[in-house]
């Protein structure tokens, strides 16, 4: 395909004021990697070309960009500045391209409508400007006395009245393609820095005449990277309030929404409550009527019309019933599938438990790889004794059957319907339909014993 536009993605550096080993786009925000949310928004740009220029970890950032028709990566192996990572780009614009958006690769807030509006405009160059209060951190745009750009200040290099300058370079821009490829070869390296900083094209495109414009953008949070995690945070936190304002106004009841943080990807249904300081992260979905009580973690699960999940449960890759209970401390690991009104009480964990309609596991047990049918009971501590070192069994449980308190279920094992296993029994053979497995040591009591202990420590003390 032929594009007459492109959008060059700066996301070589470090981000070395993160203070990581990680690249900045790397970094979780509002649960994915900052780079994600541009990459995703642009791959929507179906007659848009887009070149990511990559350097630093640049295998892992390829890798959570992702694939798209319209993507290519250029790796700038040299890390000499904005300019240098724009010119390392060129050669892969398509030779039918006119203009040249360049975004860098940490704003993840930036509107569809202005890029679209960049990639539109008849300038020769255009460049995104915000004013902040606080404008610490940022370079600076100068304008003249008719609001005519006049150059872009680095930071570093500000001194005397342009401290006060409170429009910001936001580090967006738009160029006619013909002049960014002129405008890059003239570019003079910064002897401080020993980099080739993007911002002095527009000295250039004044001294050439050309048409400058400044783009200013109201809502700098939306335009502006996270210099640092404090920043990242605060970006964020509009980004989880965002989310679950929307959850409020299509029916759903956020005790604290504030403490609530819901990934973009969640499914959540009319009528549902959720407590603070839950997350709901990944592929999640919570039908009509779910409540989710405070401390939760519930991942790339799926939680039926009318369940409970109590506090401080985590439920990871599974699929739970309509009407289940869950919890409190219940760990819900992959694999696990339950059908309705289930309960899976406090302190259990589940491992790739399938679990029938009306099934009961209350409380302090260990149910892995495992078959277990309607109605069935299992008692406090019991054990689905799952691996032999080597490999997991399956241990099947049949419908109605009832086990006891502090049972060890040595898989592969099947316990037929109807049938009963005895409190503290450690079962190895299959359990025939309405049989009672007992499994116990003849009690003996040693009459005397303790008088006898008692006589001992005496005669030691004397």
């Amino acid at each position: 395909m032929a594009f007459n536009k492109a959008i060059v993605v700066m996301a070589a550096g470090a981000g070395t004021r993160f203070k990581s080993n990680k690249s900045k786009l790397l970094h979780n925000f509002a649960g994915k990697p900052i780079i994600k949310y541009l990459s995703s928004l642009l791959a929507d740009l179906k007659d848009t070309q887009v070149i990511f220029v990559v350097s630093y970890q640049k295998d892992e950032v390829v890798k959570v960009v992702g694939e798209a028709k319209n993507f290519v990566f250029a790796e700038q192996k040299v890390l000499d500045g904005t300019a240098g990572a724009v010119k390392v780009s060129l050669p892969y614009i398509g030779k039918a391209v006119k203009k040249v958006a360049v975004i860098p690769g940490d704003t993840p807030l930036i509107p569809i409508g202005l890029i679209k509006d960049l990639l539109n405009d008849k300038n020769d160059v255009s460049v995104v400007g915000s004013k902040l209060k606080t404008p610490k951190g940022f370079g600076r745009i100068k304008m003249d006395s008719k609001g005519i750009i006049k150059e872009i200040i680095e930071e570093t290099d500000l001194s005397g009245a342009d401290k006060k300058i409170n429009l910001v370079n936001t580090s967006i821009y738009s160029f006619n393609r013909d002049f960014l490829e002129q405008g890059i070869s003239s570019i003079q390296i910064n002897k401080n820095k020993k980099e080739f900083y993007l911002t002095d094209i527009v000295k250039l495109a004044v001294k050439k005449g050309k048409k400058i414009k400044c783009i200013e953008f109201e809502n700098s949070e939306l335009v502006l990277g996270a210099n640092d995690r404090a920043g990242m945070l605060e970006c964020a936190r509009k980004i989880w309030l965002d989310r679950a304002d929307v959850y409020l106004n299509n029916g759903v009841t956020l005790i604290d929404p504030s403490s609530v943080y819901i990934d973009d990807e969640c499914n959540i249904k009319k009528d549902v409550e959720v407590y603070p300081n839950v997350f709901l992260t990944g592929d999640t979905v919570l039908e009509e009527g779910v409540v989710v009580l405070e401390g939760c973690r519930i991942n790339n699960s799926k939680i039926g019309a009318g369940s409970v999940v109590g506090p401080y449960v985590i439920i990871d890759g599974s699929d739970i019933g309509d009407e289940n209970k869950i919890g409190p401390f219940t760990f819900v690991r992959p694999g696990t599938k339950t059908s309705r009104k289930v309960k899976i009480g406090g302190f259990v964990e589940t491992k790739k438990a399938v679990v029938g309609s009306g099934s009961k596991i209350p409380h302090l047990s260990y149910v892995g790889d495992a078959l277990i049918g309607d109605n069935v009971n299992v008692g406090c501590g019991v054990i689905t004794c799952n691996y032999d070192g080597f490999k997991k069994h399956i241990t099947e449980i049949g419908d109605n059957a009832f086990i006891g308190s502090d049972c060890q279920l040595i898989a592969p094992i099947k316990i037929a319907k109807n049938s009963y296993v005895a409190a503290g029994t450690t079962v190895t053979k299959d359990v025939p339909e309405e049989s009672l497995a007992i499994s116990r040591t003849p009690q003996k009591n040693l009459e005397g014993y303790a008088k006898k202990i008692k006589d001992k420590k005496s005669k030691k003390q004397g």
